[in-house]
């Protein structure tokens, strides 16, 4: 992943990110979750404050993509937040571009 998001560095500037997590230990991914934000700020993107992370993901997801026990529970109240904080930021990051370019 970071491979790819270096070979197209410039596609990523000012744009909005947000960052989901998952594994099958109880971290839910958290490390990397938390090394992605850094880079991602680095590389010219705002990352929005709200993240998700899903962990044990066996035990939160099931193999059909539903919410399944307290961890899809935790899933289906966080994530309405998750999705409102990220659209606000992609249609302030489009007002903003239609007003001004970025600086680079």
């Amino acid at each position: 992943l970071k491979n790819l998001t270096d070979h197209f560095l410039e596609e990523w500037f000012w744009r909005p990110a947000a960052i989901a997590s998952y594994s099958a230990g109880r971290f839910a991914g958290a490390r990397a979750a938390t090394a992605w934000h850094g880079t991602l700020s680095e590389m010219g993107m705002v990352v929005v404050s709200s993240t998700i992370s899903a962990g044990p993901i066996a035990q939160t997801l099931s193999a059909e993509g539903k919410p399944i026990g307290e961890g899809g529970k935790a899933l289906e109240r966080a994530f309405p937040r998750f999705a409102d904080d990220f659209t606000w930021w992609i249609e302030a990051a489009k007002a903003q571009r239609a007003r001004k370019a970025p600086p680079y």
